[in-house]
């Protein structure tokens, strides 16, 4: 097992005086959180996500995206798969994420642990290209708690295997109903 760190973000509040009134502009204040992680586990993940946008059926954008996630709630570790089905009408498109999470919550679990995505055409590029559309960000918020770490696949001159972020990093301020 390794540890991952996931570094404390904190940027103050500021605001702006107007005619009308003070603009707020919030500053996020996120808490350093240390997870145990297995780095086989990791790896293997983003091997199946890779696995998975090589299936993509991406005929309009050419951008084949793949999806691979454990679910803390099932005590197998099942992995569970998903690439992006595009449509000729795009709102009708699928994202790889939230076929993978459909795979999983269709399976009776609710719970992700590890969420890998790999945009195989893009492993190099910067990671805003290379992250979860804002629709699947609110769909992983739906079924992560506080320990879920999504891994987004990269592969360049630096070495590195995987961007880790979890989900107040990946969607700060999301959308939540309380129980």
């Amino acid at each position: 097992m390794s540890e991952i760190i996931l570094p404390a973000v904190e940027l103050p509040d500021s605001g702006v005086e107007t005619p009308r009134g003070r603009v707020s502009v919030p500053g996020p204040r996120i808490a350093e959180k240390r997870l145990a992680v297995d780095p086989g586990h990791i790896f293997g993940l983003l091997l199946a996500a890779r696995a998975a946008a090589e299936k993509a059926h991406a005929p309009y954008s050419r951008f084949h995206v793949g999806a691979a996630l454990t679910m803390a709630d099932d005590p197998v570790g099942t992995v569970f798969t998903g690439c992006n089905v595009e449509n000729a009408s795009y709102g009708a498109t699928i994202c790889a994420e939230r076929n993978a999470i459909a795979a999983a919550a269709g399976a009776g679990f609710r719970k992700i642990a590890l969420l890998a995505v790999s945009t195989c055409d893009s492993l190099s590029g910067p990671l805003p290209g290379r992250s979860p559309c804002g629709v699947c960000r609110q769909v992983i918020r739906e079924f992560a708690d506080a320990r879920t770490l999504v891994l987004i696949d990269r592969d360049d001159a630096s070495g590195i295997l995987c961007d880790v972020v979890d989900i107040d990093r990946l969607l700060p301020w999301g959308f939540a109903l309380e129980p």
